[in-house]
């Protein structure tokens, strides 16, 4: 019987079924060395992973006309897909009890340049209710709404960044985050809970925008493709080379840190393995649950800009080893092209 069933199974089938797992574990492979390793890596970081699984769907439904006793393969495909491949975060959850810190990060893009998204922007804010904000892309925000909102705040800014806090702050500092010959800069302050002191990082990396726009230029006009992939590269490793420069700044730090903010880079990026290898952990990583995505909802069609799912997770707060979250989650996605990220964070207690 076993026999017959094995020779009614189509050779076709199981090759396809093969060939399907075969690139579901590169992709593993990729994301667990640093997908942007490659230009091909690069560029599948910012896709909609959920993409992968339509082979497996396709399959699981071949399956039930011409091979049933199979159809456990492209099924455990697309939970893969679905899990490991979508980077789906399931938190143990530790103790419950008082929290130290309720950190907020969101590249709020200018606010939508109106009045009426900073005052959603704020609500948004005062719903979550943090201790401490980190903004990006919020130059000129504090002549607003948000200005307004953040009255009685401890607030610190310069240029694109706003850190504001409950608890007092120390001074900021712009420190230099170089990349490629250019330079961008982080906006770096002292925040003070009780006794204890935290060094926070208000970050926003280089946009992939460019990098990614020359791949689009190139399916259309494929004479461009050679020079739109060398585009990707470089546009990938100036987010790691600016990783690597704060890395550097974080090593000397003496507190423990709270790195937060834009990174434009996914989890499975060189940039953000980058960051771990300075002790850093991700919060959402940690103490999140899902999917995490912060970015994406309003690329599809700005018709339906309010219904698109996100679908890649850029934003990111990292914590110390001195430090560890609680719970992670995202915010809406109405009031601006980010949600921000939200993590309860404590501090480690020694044994």
């Amino acid at each position: 019987m076993t026999m017959r069933l094995r020779r009614k199974t189509p050779m076709w089938f199981l090759i396809l079924t093969c060939f399907y797992g075969a690139i579901l574990a590169l992709l593993t492979v990729l994301n667990r060395f640093g997908a942007d390793r490659t230009w091909f890596g690069a560029l599948n970081l910012y896709l909609p992973q959920i993409v992968w699984a339509t082979p497996g769907v396709l399959l699981t439904v071949l399956s039930l006309k011409v091979a049933r006793q199979w159809v456990w393969a492209p099924l455990l495909c697309v939970v893969w897909v679905l899990g490991p491949v979508m980077g789906f975060c399931w938190a143990i959850q530790g103790p419950t009890g008082p929290v130290d810190v309720r950190v907020m990060t969101w590249n709020v893009k200018y606010g939508g340049s109106n009045e009426i998204t900073q005052q959603a922007i704020a609500l948004d804010i005062d719903a979550v209710g943090p201790n401490v904000v980190l903004m990006q892309d919020a130059g000129g925000l504090l002549d607003g709404p948000i200005g307004s909102y953040l009255r009685g705040w401890n607030v610190r800014s310069d240029s694109e960044y706003i850190i504001a806090s409950k608890f007092p702050l120390d001074e900021a500092e712009i420190r230099r985050i170089p990349f490629l010959g250019e330079e961008l800069t982080c906006l770096r302050c002292r925040l003070h809970i009780g006794t204890k002191t935290v060094i926070l990082y208000s970050v926003h990396f280089q946009s992939p925008r460019q990098g990614l726009g020359a791949l689009m230029q190139a399916r259309r006009e494929p004479r461009y493709l050679s020079g739109a992939i060398q585009e990707l590269e470089e546009n990938a490793e100036a987010r790691f080379s600016q990783a690597r420069a704060l890395r550097k700044l974080i090593e000397q730090e003496q507190e423990p840190v709270i790195v937060a903010g834009d990174l434009n880079s996914p989890d499975a990026s060189l940039a953000c393995a980058t960051l771990r290898h300075a002790g850093l952990h991700d919060a959402f990583s940690e103490a999140g649950m899902g999917y995490g995505y912060t970015y994406g909802h309003f690329l599809l069609s700005h018709r339906l800009h309010w219904r698109n799912p996100s679908w890649v997770r850029i934003d990111h707060i990292m914590l110390a080893p001195q430090l560890t979250a609680r719970s992670c989650w995202v915010g809406t996605k109405y009031a601006s092209e980010h949600r921000p990220v939200i993590a309860d964070v404590v501090f480690r207690t020694r044994p």
